[in-house]
């Protein structure tokens, strides 16, 4: 599916005069004193952000043998779109793409179609 949208000068232009509101209202609650508040807890925050993560979080992670991790088989079809050459950049799968070609005609545009065999865990 294909969606083109246009931006709407006007909503953006009422956006940012609710927003302009929005910070006078806020102002205005919080004050002189609440603004200063406000001011230290975000510089504090900002600290603590900047931060170094310490390396034993970021070591403490095992790192599994590559042996044992398992892919997810995906079988794939590539529907190129109406005038346009039909390419191959995926594995195809015989049982997907006959399935795909009795859902109707062919689309416009191109469309990849890609099948994942789930397993429900509960």
């Amino acid at each position: 599916m294909v969606v083109v949208g246009k931006p709407s000068a006007d909503l953006a232009k009422q956006i940012e005069e609710d927003e302009k509101v929005r910070i006078a209202k806020q102002i205005e609650s919080l004050g002189p004193e609440g603004l200063k508040k406000a001011a230290t807890l975000l510089e504090s925050s900002k600290a603590e952000n900047d931060k170094p993560i310490p390396k034993e979080v970021l070591t403490s992670f095992p790192v599994p043998d590559v042996k044992g991790i398992s892919w997810i088989p995906v079988q794939s079809v590539q529907e190129p779109g109406s005038g346009r050459e039909s390419f191959s950049l995926v594995t195809h799968s015989p049982e997907l793409s006959k399935h795909v070609e009795n859902d109707g005609s062919p689309l416009p545009f191109f469309v990849q179609y890609d099948s994942v065999k789930v397993r429900l865990c509960n």
